[in-house]
Protein backbone atom coordinates (compact mmCIF):
# COMPACT_ATOMS: atom_id res chain seq x y z
CA UNK A 1 0.00 0.00 0.00
CA UNK A 2 2.65 2.49 0.97
CA UNK A 3 6.32 2.94 1.49
CA UNK A 4 8.56 5.79 2.60
CA UNK A 5 9.77 7.94 -0.26
CA UNK A 6 13.39 7.42 -1.24
CA UNK A 7 13.39 8.09 -4.99
CA UNK A 8 13.59 11.82 -5.71
CA UNK A 9 14.12 11.98 -9.47
CA UNK A 10 10.58 12.44 -10.79
CA UNK A 11 9.43 15.93 -11.71
CA UNK A 12 6.99 17.80 -13.86
CA UNK A 13 8.20 21.02 -15.48
CA UNK A 14 6.50 24.15 -14.18
CA UNK A 15 5.97 26.76 -16.85
CA UNK A 16 3.50 28.33 -19.23
CA UNK A 17 2.08 24.97 -20.30
CA UNK A 18 2.61 23.09 -17.06
CA UNK A 19 0.68 21.82 -14.07
CA UNK A 20 -2.48 23.61 -13.07
CA UNK A 21 -2.56 23.10 -9.31
CA UNK A 22 -6.07 22.00 -8.40
CA UNK A 23 -5.91 21.69 -4.61
CA UNK A 24 -3.43 23.25 -2.21
CA UNK A 25 -3.62 22.58 1.53
CA UNK A 26 -2.39 24.03 4.82
CA UNK A 27 -2.31 22.69 8.37
CA UNK A 28 -2.57 25.38 11.07
CA UNK A 29 -2.05 23.84 14.49
CA UNK A 30 -1.86 26.60 17.07
CA UNK A 31 -3.86 29.70 17.91
CA UNK A 32 -1.11 32.17 17.22
CA UNK A 33 -1.05 35.35 15.20
CA UNK A 34 -0.61 34.44 11.57
CA UNK A 35 2.75 35.39 10.19
CA UNK A 36 2.71 38.20 7.67
CA UNK A 37 3.66 35.69 4.98
CA UNK A 38 0.78 33.32 5.70
CA UNK A 39 -1.78 36.09 6.15
CA UNK A 40 -0.67 37.71 2.89
CA UNK A 41 -0.73 34.38 1.04
CA UNK A 42 -4.23 33.50 2.24
CA UNK A 43 -5.42 36.97 1.30
CA UNK A 44 -3.82 36.65 -2.15
CA UNK A 45 -5.42 33.24 -2.67
CA UNK A 46 -8.75 34.66 -1.56
CA UNK A 47 -8.42 37.39 -4.19
CA UNK A 48 -7.30 35.06 -6.97
CA UNK A 49 -9.75 32.18 -6.57
CA UNK A 50 -11.75 33.59 -9.44
CA UNK A 51 -11.78 30.66 -11.85
CA UNK A 52 -14.40 27.95 -11.76
CA UNK A 53 -13.71 25.21 -9.24
CA UNK A 54 -13.89 22.09 -11.32
CA UNK A 55 -13.66 18.33 -10.94
CA UNK A 56 -11.96 18.15 -14.34
CA UNK A 57 -8.20 18.46 -14.44
CA UNK A 58 -6.92 20.42 -17.45
CA UNK A 59 -4.82 19.16 -20.29
CA UNK A 60 -1.32 20.57 -20.43
CA UNK A 61 1.18 20.74 -23.22
CA UNK A 62 4.39 19.37 -21.73
CA UNK A 63 5.46 15.76 -21.41
CA UNK A 64 6.68 14.16 -18.20
CA UNK A 65 10.33 14.77 -17.57
CA UNK A 66 12.69 12.71 -15.45
CA UNK A 67 15.75 14.56 -14.20
CA UNK A 68 18.04 14.57 -11.22
CA UNK A 69 17.99 17.21 -8.52
CA UNK A 70 20.68 19.79 -9.16
CA UNK A 71 23.41 20.37 -6.62
CA UNK A 72 24.12 23.84 -5.31
CA UNK A 73 20.57 25.11 -5.89
CA UNK A 74 17.86 25.49 -3.26
CA UNK A 75 15.15 22.84 -2.85
CA UNK A 76 11.89 23.64 -1.04
CA UNK A 77 9.96 20.80 0.63
CA UNK A 78 6.77 22.11 2.30
CA UNK A 79 8.34 24.75 4.49
CA UNK A 80 11.90 23.42 4.63
CA UNK A 81 14.87 24.42 2.48
CA UNK A 82 17.81 22.25 1.42
CA UNK A 83 20.89 22.61 -0.76
CA UNK A 84 22.72 19.52 -1.99
CA UNK A 85 25.19 18.02 -1.39
CA UNK A 86 25.64 19.64 2.06
CA UNK A 87 22.04 18.92 3.15
CA UNK A 88 21.74 15.56 1.41
CA UNK A 89 21.21 13.50 4.56
CA UNK A 90 18.60 15.89 6.00
CA UNK A 91 16.83 16.10 2.64
CA UNK A 92 16.63 12.32 2.32
CA UNK A 93 15.38 11.92 5.89
CA UNK A 94 12.66 14.48 5.22
CA UNK A 95 11.49 12.88 1.96
CA UNK A 96 11.46 9.34 3.32
CA UNK A 97 9.14 10.47 6.13
CA UNK A 98 6.30 11.02 3.64
CA UNK A 99 3.91 8.15 2.99
CA UNK A 100 3.69 7.12 -0.65
CA UNK A 101 0.44 5.36 -1.65
CA UNK A 102 0.02 3.61 -5.00
CA UNK A 103 -2.46 1.47 -6.90
CA UNK A 104 -3.26 -1.92 -5.37
CA UNK A 105 -5.05 -5.05 -6.52
CA UNK A 106 -6.67 -8.01 -4.79
CA UNK A 107 -7.91 -6.01 -1.82
CA UNK A 108 -11.33 -6.73 -0.32
CA UNK A 109 -14.09 -5.63 -2.67
CA UNK A 110 -15.54 -2.18 -2.14
CA UNK A 111 -18.99 -2.67 -0.61
CA UNK A 112 -21.68 -3.59 -3.08
CA UNK A 113 -19.31 -3.73 -6.07
CA UNK A 114 -16.86 -6.12 -7.70
CA UNK A 115 -13.93 -3.69 -7.53
CA UNK A 116 -10.85 -5.27 -5.94
CA UNK A 117 -8.34 -2.89 -7.54
CA UNK A 118 -8.17 0.89 -7.98
CA UNK A 119 -5.84 0.79 -10.96
CA UNK A 120 -6.91 3.27 -13.63
CA UNK A 121 -9.35 5.27 -11.49
CA UNK A 122 -7.98 5.67 -7.95
CA UNK A 123 -5.03 8.03 -8.48
CA UNK A 124 -6.71 11.08 -6.91
CA UNK A 125 -7.85 8.99 -3.95
CA UNK A 126 -4.26 7.84 -3.39
CA UNK A 127 -3.05 11.44 -3.64
CA UNK A 128 -5.54 12.69 -1.08
CA UNK A 129 -4.49 9.81 1.17
CA UNK A 130 -0.88 10.99 0.90
CA UNK A 131 -1.75 14.59 1.66
CA UNK A 132 -3.98 13.68 4.58
CA UNK A 133 -1.56 11.13 6.05
CA UNK A 134 1.15 13.82 6.06
CA UNK A 135 -1.30 16.13 7.82
CA UNK A 136 -1.94 13.52 10.52
CA UNK A 137 1.79 13.03 10.99
CA UNK A 138 2.16 16.79 11.42
CA UNK A 139 -0.82 16.79 13.80
CA UNK A 140 0.56 14.04 16.04
CA UNK A 141 4.24 14.95 15.82
CA UNK A 142 5.62 18.05 14.08
CA UNK A 143 6.99 19.20 10.74
CA UNK A 144 10.47 18.15 11.86
CA UNK A 145 9.49 14.60 12.83
CA UNK A 146 11.43 11.99 10.89
CA UNK A 147 10.46 8.40 10.31
CA UNK A 148 11.15 5.96 13.10
CA UNK A 149 9.35 2.96 14.58
CA UNK A 150 6.57 4.46 16.66
CA UNK A 151 3.19 3.22 17.93
CA UNK A 152 1.41 6.45 16.96
CA UNK A 153 2.85 6.33 13.46
CA UNK A 154 1.73 2.71 13.11
CA UNK A 155 -1.77 3.69 14.23
CA UNK A 156 -1.90 6.40 11.53
CA UNK A 157 -0.77 3.88 8.93
CA UNK A 158 -3.45 1.39 9.96
CA UNK A 159 -6.17 3.97 9.26
CA UNK A 160 -5.15 3.90 5.57
CA UNK A 161 -4.95 0.15 5.10
CA UNK A 162 -6.87 -1.19 2.10
CA UNK A 163 -9.51 -2.67 4.34
CA UNK A 164 -13.19 -1.73 4.70
CA UNK A 165 -12.61 -1.09 8.40
CA UNK A 166 -9.84 1.44 7.79
CA UNK A 167 -11.02 4.95 8.60
CA UNK A 168 -9.43 6.40 5.47
CA UNK A 169 -9.10 3.28 3.33
CA UNK A 170 -9.63 3.28 -0.42
CA UNK A 171 -12.94 1.51 0.27
CA UNK A 172 -14.18 4.21 2.64
CA UNK A 173 -13.12 7.13 0.43
CA UNK A 174 -14.66 5.56 -2.68
CA UNK A 175 -17.97 4.89 -0.89
CA UNK A 176 -17.99 8.40 0.56
CA UNK A 177 -17.79 9.81 -2.95
CA UNK A 178 -21.12 8.17 -3.80
CA UNK A 179 -22.87 10.90 -1.79
CA UNK A 180 -21.39 13.40 -4.27
CA UNK A 181 -22.64 11.45 -7.27
CA UNK A 182 -19.36 9.63 -7.97
CA UNK A 183 -19.82 5.93 -8.60
CA UNK A 184 -17.17 3.54 -7.35
CA UNK A 185 -14.70 2.95 -10.17
CA UNK A 186 -15.01 6.46 -11.63
CA UNK A 187 -12.28 9.06 -11.42
CA UNK A 188 -12.56 11.61 -8.61
CA UNK A 189 -11.61 15.25 -9.04
CA UNK A 190 -9.80 17.11 -6.25
CA UNK A 191 -12.92 18.75 -4.87
CA UNK A 192 -14.76 15.43 -4.43
CA UNK A 193 -11.67 13.82 -2.89
CA UNK A 194 -11.34 16.67 -0.38
CA UNK A 195 -15.01 16.49 0.53
CA UNK A 196 -14.73 12.72 1.05
CA UNK A 197 -11.90 13.16 3.53
CA UNK A 198 -13.86 15.86 5.33
CA UNK A 199 -16.88 13.54 5.60
CA UNK A 200 -14.84 10.59 6.89
CA UNK A 201 -13.15 12.75 9.51
CA UNK A 202 -16.57 13.24 11.15
CA UNK A 203 -16.49 9.54 12.09
CA UNK A 204 -13.06 9.99 13.69
CA UNK A 205 -14.49 11.53 16.85
CA UNK A 206 -11.32 11.43 18.94
CA UNK A 207 -9.34 13.39 16.36
CA UNK A 208 -9.08 17.03 17.42
CA UNK A 209 -8.99 18.52 13.94
CA UNK A 210 -11.34 20.61 11.81
CA UNK A 211 -11.28 20.29 8.01
CA UNK A 212 -12.51 23.13 5.84
CA UNK A 213 -12.78 22.94 2.05
CA UNK A 214 -13.03 26.28 0.25
CA UNK A 215 -16.07 26.41 -2.01
CA UNK A 216 -17.79 28.82 -4.40
CA UNK A 217 -14.60 30.73 -5.26
CA UNK A 218 -14.60 32.44 -1.86
CA UNK A 219 -12.66 32.12 1.38
CA UNK A 220 -13.36 34.19 4.51
CA UNK A 221 -10.43 34.15 6.93
CA UNK A 222 -12.64 35.24 9.83
CA UNK A 223 -14.95 32.26 9.20
CA UNK A 224 -11.97 29.92 9.33
CA UNK A 225 -10.94 31.34 12.68
CA UNK A 226 -14.52 30.91 13.91
CA UNK A 227 -14.54 27.18 13.11
CA UNK A 228 -11.26 26.79 15.00
CA UNK A 229 -12.75 28.43 18.11
CA UNK A 230 -16.05 26.54 18.27
CA UNK A 231 -15.21 25.26 21.75
CA UNK A 232 -14.67 28.76 23.15
CA UNK A 233 -12.83 32.02 22.43
CA UNK A 234 -9.69 30.80 24.21
CA UNK A 235 -9.63 27.43 22.49
CA UNK A 236 -8.13 26.48 19.15
CA UNK A 237 -8.91 23.39 17.10
CA UNK A 238 -6.15 22.62 14.59
CA UNK A 239 -7.24 23.30 11.01
CA UNK A 240 -6.67 21.51 7.71
CA UNK A 241 -7.55 24.03 5.00
CA UNK A 242 -7.99 22.64 1.48
CA UNK A 243 -8.48 24.93 -1.50
CA UNK A 244 -9.58 23.30 -4.77
CA UNK A 245 -9.11 25.73 -7.63
CA UNK A 246 -7.91 26.14 -11.19
CA UNK A 247 -5.14 28.53 -12.12
CA UNK A 248 -6.00 28.67 -15.79
CA UNK A 249 -8.06 26.87 -18.41
CA UNK A 250 -5.93 24.43 -20.39
CA UNK A 251 -2.64 25.84 -19.13
CA UNK A 252 -1.30 27.43 -15.98
CA UNK A 253 -1.28 31.20 -16.30
CA UNK A 254 2.25 32.53 -15.74
CA UNK A 255 1.02 35.08 -13.19
CA UNK A 256 0.32 32.23 -10.75
CA UNK A 257 3.72 30.50 -10.90
CA UNK A 258 5.40 32.55 -8.17
CA UNK A 259 2.32 32.06 -5.97
CA UNK A 260 2.47 28.29 -6.48
CA UNK A 261 6.10 28.26 -5.38
CA UNK A 262 5.28 30.45 -2.41
CA UNK A 263 2.77 27.86 -1.23
CA UNK A 264 5.54 25.29 -0.76
CA UNK A 265 7.69 27.76 1.18
CA UNK A 266 5.09 28.36 3.91
CA UNK A 267 5.64 26.54 7.19
CA UNK A 268 2.00 25.39 7.32
CA UNK A 269 1.94 23.88 3.81
CA UNK A 270 1.12 20.17 3.54
CA UNK A 271 1.49 20.09 -0.24
CA UNK A 272 -0.87 20.01 -3.20
CA UNK A 273 -2.64 17.50 -5.43
CA UNK A 274 -3.23 17.88 -9.14
CA UNK A 275 -2.05 16.65 -12.50
CA UNK A 276 -3.67 15.81 -15.81
CA UNK A 277 -6.92 14.05 -16.76
CA UNK A 278 -7.19 10.71 -14.96
CA UNK A 279 -3.65 11.02 -13.65
CA UNK A 280 -3.05 12.86 -10.38
CA UNK A 281 0.11 13.53 -8.34
CA UNK A 282 0.95 14.65 -4.81
CA UNK A 283 3.29 17.65 -4.99
CA UNK A 284 5.57 18.27 -2.01
CA UNK A 285 8.08 20.89 -3.21
CA UNK A 286 10.12 22.40 -6.01
CA UNK A 287 13.56 23.30 -7.27
CA UNK A 288 13.84 26.18 -9.73
CA UNK A 289 11.15 25.50 -12.35
CA UNK A 290 10.46 21.87 -11.44
CA UNK A 291 7.97 20.39 -8.99
CA UNK A 292 8.80 17.37 -6.87
CA UNK A 293 5.94 14.90 -6.57
CA UNK A 294 4.93 11.38 -5.55
CA UNK A 295 3.20 9.42 -8.31
CA UNK A 296 0.50 6.89 -7.27
CA UNK A 297 0.73 5.30 -10.72
CA UNK A 298 4.30 4.27 -9.97
CA UNK A 299 5.07 1.37 -7.64
CA UNK A 300 7.11 2.71 -4.68
CA UNK A 301 8.75 -0.67 -4.41
CA UNK A 302 10.48 -0.21 -7.77
CA UNK A 303 13.84 1.57 -7.62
Amino acid sequence: MSRSCSDYSWYYALGATAVVVTCTAWYIKKNVRMSDGLEATLTTLNNTINNTISDTLPVFGLQEEKSQIAEGEEIQIVGRSYILPDDKAMFERDCESFLWFSYRRNFRAIGGTQYTSDRGWGCMLRCIQMLYSHTLIRHNFSRDWRWTKDATYNAILRDFLDDPNGLYSIQQIAKSGCSSGKDVGTWFGPNTACQSIRTLKEFHKELDLTIQVVMDNFMCIEDLKFFCKEHGPDSWTPLLLMIPLRLGLNECNNIYIDGIKCCFEIEQSVGAVGGRPNSAFYFIGFQNDKLLYLDPQRDPGLG
